[in-house]
């Protein structure tokens, strides 16, 4: 027998959703400082043959550090991740009755798969319904993930996201476009220059 290894039979989404921690979700929308590479890229590079499983299972145990990091964080403020928590439910609730969740999730998943978009790694489960939308988004704890303003057309839409630094976010307006699969995809981005909150 060779080294080589088995034959992947699993498809992105079904491998993706084994590594989701939904649970654990509730809790985290697994954010750091530092962005950690996207799961659903770390999956392709393996798949790619570009990763060994163990380099992957190492990468993947990385987030699930953060997520664990950041439960431990809420475990000892837990007022200001109550009041955080309500703020992000309250924001996803306005996005969901103004645009529809659906088309919230769609746009945010085109995000994610921008590798040179800070956030994108924060977003990899965007795509799982099971893991509720408020748990993408931090209205205070750093870093900062908020839509702004986003308005969704049939083939078209526009999304003016914040993130980073709470004290001095960076602000980012994108426009997408739906392409000849039906999915929606960038085709411009501005403003990446520091915002201020409203």
């Amino acid at each position: 027998m060779g080294s080589e290894e088995a034959p992947m039979r699993h498809t992105d989404d079904g491998y993706l959703h084994r590594f989701s921690f939904t649970l654990l979700f509730e809790l985290s929308s697994l954010m750091k400082a530092t962005p950690l590479s996207n799961p659903r890229e770390l999956i392709r590079r393996w798949q790619a043959g570009e990763l060994k499983r163990a380099e992957l299972h190492v990468l993947m145990a990385e987030h699930q550090k953060a997520i664990l990091e950041e439960a431990e964080q809420q475990r000892l403020n837990p007022v200001a991740a109550f009041v955080e928590g309500v703020m992000n439910r309250r924001a996803a609730r306005k996005l969901i009755h103004r645009h529809g969740e659906a088309a919230v999730r769609e746009l945010l998943r085109a995000l994610s798969d921008e590798e040179d978009f800070e956030p994108s790694s924060w977003l990899w489960n965007v795509g799982h319904w099971d893991v509720p939308l408020h748990c993408f988004l931090r209205s205070r704890s750093s870093p900062l993930f908020m839509v702004r303003e986003m308005w969704v057309k049939r083939d078209r839409a526009q999304m003016k996201v914040q993130y980073g630094d709470p004290r001095d976010p960076r602000q980012k307006v994108i426009q997408f476009e739906r392409d000849w699969r039906g999915m929606m995809r960038i085709i411009q981005t501005s403003g990446t220059t520091a915002g201020q909150r409203t």
